[in-house]
């Protein structure tokens, strides 16, 4: 069994991949992996808050006190997650504070775009408390699905069930300038092929949050995306279970940031366990 982010690594270097997952050689956590995480697990347990902060919603309040009770949960989570970080962030020379002051105006923004949302939903519908959240578009986070038909196991950031099973792929880094990430796409389609499986029904698109510039854009299953995709697991499990090394990747700047190429530019060749 393997992971949809097996999947994306294996696009990314299959030695790496191979180095990681079948030699058991790991790397130490980047900088912009650790920031990346960071924001990931921010969005994950201010998600699971949200219902708190809902069922408190009153009439009396206004959008301003509503905004302080996500900024109040935002800063909480974010200083959590920095601490829990702590020893990566001391492996990479980083302090926590300058983090903490990088990071913030973006969950700052967060925090204004998710309290007016709901100020307005309410609003609308008239409705507050728990008559409220229960008339909100229903969501669930982390959603963890496992294909013994596929080989393949995937974790969900986020699936909406307004109106049919569409998942949400949720991503901090930076976007392209037009459509999505090639694998982006791939792991995007991955999860839809877990889902179709797992539901019985066919799903037909999901999208990519890119929260560095606040837009979601949508991707289409269509054949060929599914057999690149069934084609790319049979690849990745034949490569885990080879016993020579892949080839280098040609692209030599994915060398120059490698946190492994040490023991990946070793003359001698390590042999599979």
């Amino acid at each position: 069994m393997i992971s949809v982010t097996d999947l994306t690594s294996y696009m990314y270097c299959s030695r790496k991949l191979y180095f990681t997952k079948v030699l058991r050689i790991r790397e130490k956590p980047k900088e912009k992996t650790i920031k990346g995480t960071i924001k990931h697990q921010v969005y994950d347990l201010v998600g699971r808050e949200n219902k708190n902060i809902i069922l408190d919603f009153t009439a009396k309040e206004s959008l301003e006190e509503l905004e302080m009770r996500f900024r109040r949960v935002y800063y909480k989570t974010l200083m959590f997650c920095i601490q829990r970080a702590k020893s990566d962030l001391e492996a990479q020379k980083l302090k926590m504070l300058e983090l903490y002051q990088e990071l913030w105006p973006f969950f700052l923004e967060e925090a204004k775009e998710q309290s007016s949302f709901f100020f307005q939903f309410a609003q609308e519908k008239n409705c507050y408390g728990e008559q409220l959240w229960l008339a909100l578009p229903k969501a669930v986070s982390e959603l963890r699905i496992v294909s013994e038909n596929l080989r393949l196991v995937g974790v969900v950031d986020k699936l909406e069930l307004e109106k049919d099973f569409t998942p949400v792929e949720i991503k901090t880094g930076k976007a392209p300038k037009d459509g999505v990430w090639k694998d982006n796409m791939v792991q995007l389609g991955a999860y839809m092929l877990l889902l179709s499986e797992h539901y019985g029904k066919e799903i037909k698109e999901g999208f990519i949050d890119y929260k560095a510039i606040n837009e979601r854009r949508k991707i289409t299953m269509n054949p060929f995306l599914k057999d690149e995709i069934i084609a790319l697991i049979d690849r990745v499990h034949i490569l885990l279970t080879q016993k020579e090394l892949p080839e280098k990747t040609k692209d030599e700047w994915k060398c120059k940031i490698c946190g492994i190429r040490e023991e990946c530019f070793k003359e001698e060749k390590p042999k599979a366990l």
